[in-house]
């Protein structure tokens, strides 16, 4: 499948999953289990779908290798939305069967997502990527474990003291193994990218060394136990997210010729919350599990909301126009579109963020917390409506910081 139709089939869906997410906050508090089902919704569906597409094509891009076979992206794309569909229906009716087996199939997704790296890299005509590829192999590894403990979970194999140990490690393995490190391996190309200028002359291997090393001295602590484990794992994982800041500041140094655009706003905050949470978390995981259950809520706000939301979001923003063909002027003018409204887009999101973190760490009152959601659905709703908009409709605005960023 080319890459054009495997944007088009996979973003659509993801763009699906993250408005089915922000709608079932509508739905009465017992059936969506709390924050269960948004974020299932926005994890499994938006997130994971949107990365299994993006992940198919960028390391096409970085071996230079043949289109996977036609059959096998089909065959990735209903099993993980399948997966996706049957545990959001399996957890809210308690249905064990239904959610282990969407579970497998979710895990199946990830196994042909691997198979098609895999190929990739023996059939590369381009090996001068190595890092972000080393960062989508361990990302996948990481979501099997991930996803095979869900299973495991939500089939209620799993119970006792040991379930409590295994969620954690669940949600250790896809937050930070999965969707962290690919968006990380992913935003070294990207960003520059985005930002018209060249790559840095850096290899961040040790970064994604830090980063993946983090997650596996987490998880052996969280299933074994054993506290000061967990705690160096949040150190090295932190070290490793401060490491990166060095590769984003040398980006940010280069010449260039643009104002910075939204995409590259929203990119650049979400990696603000990622550093910030990671060294939170490294902090709270010095208490073991009771320091994480404290951390819980800000952990859910800065790498959820404000880190992989945010930066799909910013990654829509770019990669939907430029995936469309067209002459470049053509690609220009859909690029203004996202321009409208974006400086209030970006603040909204992030203000509404910092006051979810601050209420959550008890730092300000509950009442400000509904600000906060208010703020965080409308900055986040104005980047989502750009996207539905831009891919139903021609709608070009041309205002004057779309100028300064595009040209004319």
């Amino acid at each position: 499948m080319r890459p054009r139709a495997t944007t088009a089939l996979y973003q659509t869906a993801a763009r699906v999953w993250l408005t089915l997410a922000a709608l079932s906050f509508l739905v009465p508090l017992r059936w969506r289990l709390g924050l269960w089902l948004p974020l299932h919704l926005t994890l499994a569906g938006a997130v994971s779908t949107a990365i299994s597409g993006a992940m198919q094509n960028f390391m096409l891009s970085l071996t230079a290798s043949p289109d996977p076979p036609r059959r096998v992206v089909w065959a990735q794309f209903g099993l993980i939305t399948a997966g996706a569909a049957l545990i959001a229906v399996g957890m809210p009716t308690t249905t064990a069967w239904l959610t282990g087996l969407g579970g497998a199939a979710f895990v199946a997704a990830m196994v042909a997502l691997g198979w098609m790296l895999r190929r990739a890299w023996r059939r590369a005509l381009n090996i001068r990527h190595p890092v972000p590829l080393f960062a989508y192999a361990a990302a996948i590894s990481f979501v099997l474990l991930g996803g095979t403990f869900g299973a495991l979970m939500g089939s209620r194999a799993v119970t006792g003291a040991f379930y409590v140990q295994m969620k954690h490690a669940h949600m250790t393995a896809n937050v930070l193994g999965f969707t962290s490190l690919t968006v990380v391996g992913t935003l070294i190309t990207l960003l520059p990218t985005v930002l018209r200028v060249r790559m840095p002359q850096r290899r961040e291997r040790l970064v994604v060394g830090l980063l993946t090393g983090g997650v596996v001295l987490q998880l052996a602590g969280w299933l074994a136990d054993l506290t000061p484990v967990l705690a160096t794992g949040g150190v090295v994982f932190a070290a490793g997210a401060l490491g990166f800041m060095g590769f984003v500041a040398a980006v940010l140094r280069t010449d260039r010729t643009w104002a910075i655009p939204t995409a590259a706003f929203h990119m650049l905050a979400g990696f603000a919350w990622f550093v910030a949470g990671s060294v939170g978390l490294a902090i709270a995981l010095v208490d073991g599990a009771a320091g994480f259950d404290r951390y819980r809520e800000v952990f859910l706000s800065a790498f959820v909301g404000g880190w992989l939301v945010q930066v799909l979001l910013g990654a829509w923003s770019y990669l939907l126009p430029m995936a469309r063909p067209g002459h470049p002027s053509e690609r220009r003018r859909w690029l203004w579109v996202f321009e409208r409204a974006a400086p209030a887009q970006v603040a909204l999101l992030n203000a509404g963020l910092g006051l979810l973190v601050a209420v959550s760490a008890g730092w300000l009152g509950p009442g400000l917390g509904r600000l906060g959601a208010v703020l965080a659905f409308t900055g986040g709703g104005l980047a989502l409506a750009k996207v539905w908009l831009f891919a139903v409709a021609d709608w070009p605005v041309s205002t004057e910081r779309a100028r300064a960023v595009w040209g004319e």
